[in-house]
């Protein structure tokens, strides 16, 4: 079994989790689940059956088990049936005779003497049949047709009289092998007893196959041949016979026995109706199929995979698999079980598949492929999962683009591999890792001066420049440097943000600051984080309610984005809505948000609430006719009404061109939604964009609001606002007021619409039910 391990020799587990998993041991719990998925289609569609017969041909032999010695077997000769031999047919009657006299308790005659031979012989033969009455059954043979139907070859009328007849139940498969052998077979319209559940005492009742166990030893089985009962010179050699049954079959011949029994080619057909009947008389043998043993073998590899956190933990546990299918095969041959066990091999073979694949997977992107070295993502895995103290050194490589454009791949990465050696000048087995251009080893030193002192020294090694493909190359390289003391796992990130900021002229080498450029390091993993944060519901929608504080009653709702970081804890929607922009995630932040807002607006609908949901725009979403098809898409995938949508543009300065925005924003009204120019007043939200772009309402920026009760200054604007909107015909929203007080000068100025604290802070979609919906608007009137 492959373990997953990087090359840097540590486990490459994450600290996340899912069904309370890391996302390692998921991974791998995903892998042994496909692998069972795979292994249960295999088994439906017997894929592996050959291979499980040849299992069970080997555990045949393993634990060879005696007979309950109640069956005996008598061998005819091989021309007992034929017409042209009627002595052999006399003989058999003599035969006959002889073993009711010894006292044998039943016949089974597995013979079909379907033609008749002398007249004086089959009325011998028959006679000395009838003396037996019911105790002696004669054995059908039956053909299957091309379309499945049984057809039985009896022995004629004169001959069998009216003896019982049972059927010969046994048909070999595709490999001659009869495994399996039914209680009742359909002959015609009738369902009749077979020959090995008959001579097995098998309940007439019972309906179905039961398996065969030919681990039997057929010596154990007692057996002679018919002259042995017709000369007087044999007949001392038979005893024990007197109150057993007796099966009189032909005896076998090469070439001539369509089926085949393990372990003995050329054994009579009459032997597999004895092992059968004797599996019957031992209680049966129990039959574990396919279905059950691959469930039951996945769960056993779900268990170890999902519980093992530990390298040598999970080897013990992949050996532990791997032995059970071996133990349970000879367990299985000693105890007499029937099992088909193969199919737990694509199970094990395709979890390793899929383990190799991820590990290969893993390697590529732990290892450099121009130069061989490990990447930076190796170090960073090392590191975290390491005891070591020290520092962790990047060396930035300056025009390394230069270098890239220059060379091709061979010469680029002889000019990397000769920087590497220079840097192993005083340790020739440092371990070197490279990504991009950053070169970045580990060093046991703690003390920051004598790291210094090394670097510098370094610094002077390489101010010789480099000699590659036959030109002279200038090499200019800097450091940056953290200490692997607190937080180590982010201390090549910070290492790294140092190298960045170091210069060759100024400032050479540059030891990080701890708090600082870890949340460096934060800032640029934010990024990649933030899909992973919306997918496990990290980021999400809180709802700020909007009043009419004239008529006291909830008239919209404001959605305001947050992320809740396991780690990190709360984190300022500014903050990453900023990262998001900078990684070009803008318009799939807003997807997410306006997909989450018109979802609960659709909710408040449906209970009877119909107010408008406000949702941010960013301003550098309107650039192009894309965020049209956006909005378009999630109002018909929620089904919210266009009409109560209001899209808040934020930051209207930013606006690139105002005649494209003009255009995108038409465009969203005739969606039917409406438009609002968020935080009026200050910076961004200036007159000019509010005369070029069609707005339908404007919310005054909360400083003005907050500042109007105790400053003259800040009531005119408000109150300038105010009649703005009244002459241009645009609603007004007053953001940010936070007191009693604030309300009432809003009032008296006459602002009708309001959102702040002192109505409510932002409140999750259940609180907003809860007060809103189910404790109805009389809350919200008591709360202005």
């Amino acid at each position: 079994m492959v373990e997953d391990t990087d090359i840097s020799g540590s486990r490459s587990g994450s600290k996340r989790a899912i069904f309370g998993l890391s996302l390692t041991r998921w991974e791998r719990v995903k892998h042994a689940l496909w692998a069972g998925a795979i292994a249960l289609v295999m088994a439906m569609v017997f894929l592996f059956e050959p291979l499980d017969q040849t299992l069970w041909l080997t555990q045949s032999r393993i634990s060879p088990t005696r007979v309950s010695g109640n069956i005996v077997f008598v061998q005819a000769g091989p021309n007992i049936t034929d017409p042209e031999y009627p002595l052999d047919r006399a003989a058999l009657a003599k035969a006959l005779d002889k073993m009711r006299q010894d006292g044998v308790e039943k016949v089974y005659l597995n013979l079909v003497f379907d033609q008749p031979s002398s007249p004086a012989v089959d009325a011998q033969l028959a006679k000395a049949v009838s003396k037996w009455g019911p105790r002696l059954v004669f054995v059908d043979r039956l053909k299957r047709s091309i379309d499945g139907k049984l057809t039985p070859s009896k022995s004629i009328q004169p001959i069998a009289g009216k003896q019982p007849r049972v059927e010969q139940g046994i048909f070999p498969n595709y490999l001659g092998f009869a495994w399996s052998a039914p209680y009742n077979l359909k002959v015609g319209s009738n369902w009749e007893r077979t020959f090995e559940a008959s001579l097995g005492d098998a309940n007439k009742n019972k309906v179905g196959e039961f398996p065969i166990n030919y681990s039997f030893a057929s010596a154990s089985i007692p057996s002679f041949s018919l002259t042995q009962f017709t000369s007087s010179a044999n007949r001392n050699s038979i005893q024990g016979i007197a109150g057993k049954t007796v099966v009189i079959g032909a005896q076998g011949i090469s070439g001539t026995s369509e089926l085949k029994i393990p372990g003995q080619p050329y054994a009579p057909p009459s032997l597999a109706s004895i092992f059968a009947a004797e599996t019957l008389r031992m209680g049966g043998m129990p039959f574990i199929p396919s279905v059950a043993v691959v469930i039951a073998f996945s769960l056993l590899l779900l268990v170890c995979v999902a519980y093992t956190s530990r390298k040598r933990q999970r080897q013990i546990a992949y050996v532990l698999c791997s032995t059970v299918p071996l133990a349970t095969f000879f367990i299985a041959a000693v105890f007499g079980w029937r099992i088909e066990l193969s199919y737990t091999v694509p199970v094990l073979v395709f979890y390793a598949l899929f383990r190799s694949r991820t590990r290969w997977k893993k390697r590529v992107a732990l290892i450099d492929q121009e130069t061989g070295l490990p990447t930076l993502r190796a170090l960073d895995a090392w590191i975290s999962n390491g005891s070591e103290t020290g520092h962790v050194v990047v060396a930035k490589i300056h025009g390394y683009e230069n270098v890239v454009k220059t060379f091709g791949s061979g010469d680029r990465a002889s000019y990397v591999l000769k920087l590497v050696d220079r840097m192993r000048a005083t340790d020739t087995n440092l371990q070197i890792y490279f990504d991009g251009h950053y070169l970045a080893w580990h060093t046991n030193e703690e003390a920051a001066s004598a790291l210094i002192e090394h670097l510098e020294g370094l610094r002077a090694i390489f101010a010789a420049p480099v000699s590659v493909a036959g030109h002279t190359v200038d090499v200019g390289i800097t450091f940056g440097a953290a200490d692997m003391m607190g937080d180590r796992h982010r201390s090549l990130a910070a290492a790294t943000a140092a190298a960045e900021e170091t210069s060759e002229a100024h400032q050479p080498i540059k030891l990080a600051k701890s708090s600082t450029d870890h949340d460096h390091f934060w800032d640029l993993s934010l990024r990649a984080r933030i899909d992973e944060a919306m997918k496990a519901g990290e980021i999400y929608c809180v709802y700020q309610p909007k009043l009419d504080i004239v008529q006291n009653r909830l008239i919209g709702v404001e959605a305001l984005v947050r992320w809740q970081d396991p780690v990190k804890g709360f984190i300022s929607p500014m903050h990453f809505i900023m990262q998001c922009e900078k990684a070009g995630r803008m318009e799939h932040l807003t997807r997410y948000v306006l997909q989450s807002a018109c979802s609960a607006g659709q909710l408040l609908h449906f209970r009877g609430t119909k107010i408008t949901m406000s949702v941010n725009v960013s301003a550098t979403l309107l650039c192009d006719m894309r965020i049209v098809g956006l909005v378009r898409n999630v109002l018909q995938a929620t089904g919210f009404s266009p009409e109560h949508l209001v899209l808040e543009i934020t930051e209207t300065a930013r606006v690139g061109d105002l005649e494209t925005a003009d255009v995108i924003i038409r465009q969203l009204k005739a969606l039917g939604t409406k438009i609002s120019m968020d935080d009026f007043g200050v910076g961004a939200a200036n007159f000019e964009a509010l005369h070029a772009l069609p707005f339908d309402e404007v919310k005054i920026d909360r400083r003005f609001v907050a500042d109007a009760s105790d400053n003259p200054k800040a009531r005119a604007i408000v109150s300038s606002i105010l009649a703005l909107g009244r002459e241009s015909r645009i609603a007004i929203v007053a953001e940010g007021a936070e007191t009693d007080q604030d309300l009432d000068m809003l009032r008296l100025i006459g602002c009708t619409q309001v959102q702040g604290y002192a109505i409510s802070r932002p409140i999750s979609l259940t609180n907003l039910l809860e007060k809103y919906v189910s404790g109805s608007e009389r809350q919200a009137r008591n709360m202005v």
